[in-house]
């Protein structure tokens, strides 16, 4: 059974770990610190390293089991390798997710719109809201109020609820869908200071300051129920 620190440590950059088996999907680690897509936020990039030989990770599957690491060359069961995450990819899509988050609070707390699918890469990232009235001045509002909030260094809190809990909450599911299968008995959620409280499995930052100052992109209206804001972070 693999140990996965990434669900309370997304500041976590490397580890030591033991090659648990390996099958045609991957190897299995007993613990791991990458994050596999999901959520909107891609996969971890990275590599293991045993005896100073590096083996470079080029994908990461998740099923209701097991997560395998994708890795160029072989690895044996028993192995004690070392795991790194590539750290400057990671933080960005940590920043970027956070300040999603803050941004459908705002949208939230305005409109009350719930959001219809987003997606977060490395350098963006985009929101689409269940929203009627849309164009680029009521988006540039929002990422104003979103920047406000930004700067007031709100501090993130991951926490756990079990499931009938979580249920009494409908205002944790930002999602127009809920995503979340009725299987799951504990949900993780994450708290933004005063701002926002959601059910997430994504990482994040330990403070909205952290992120610094994000722009505007893109306004889209991409049909009913699907109005996009891309928001970018401001290095």
């Amino acid at each position: 059974m693999t140990q996965y620190l990434y669900i309370t440590d997304a500041y976590l950059k490397e580890i030591n770990a033991k090659v648990l088996s390996v099958h045609e999907e991957g190897v299995i680690l007993d613990q791991t610190i990458f994050y596999p897509q999901g959520g909107g936020q891609p996969s971890d990039r990275g590599y293991l390293e045993k005896d100073g030989q590096r083996f470079n990770l080029t994908g990461l599957k998740k099923d209701s089991e097991n997560l395998y690491h994708q890795i160029e060359g072989d690895l044996s069961p028993g192995d004690e390798v070392k795991a790194v995450v590539d750290w400057d990819y990671r933080y960005k899509l940590m920043k970027h997710h956070t300040a999603l988050h803050v941004l459908s609070a705002v949208v939230f707390r305005k409109y009350k719109a719930k959001v219809t699918g987003g997606t977060i890469y490395e350098n963006k990232a985009r929101l689409d809201f269940d929203l009627q009235e849309f164009n680029r001045e009521i988006a540039q509002q929002v990422v104003d109020e979103l920047n406000e909030e930004l700067v007031k260094d709100h501090q993130i809190e991951i926490g756990f609820l079990r499931r009938e809990e979580a249920d009494k909450n409908p205002d944790l599911i930002r999602t127009k869908v809920n995503l979340l299968p009725k299987s799951i008995s504990e949900i993780r959620t994450v708290k933004i200071g005063d701002v926002d409280f959601q059910a997430d499995g994504g990482l994040h930052v330990k403070s909205t300051k952290e992120i610094g100052k994000v722009q505007l992109g893109k306004v889209e209206n991409k049909g009913k129920g699907r109005k996009r804001i891309t928001i970018s972070v401001i290095d």
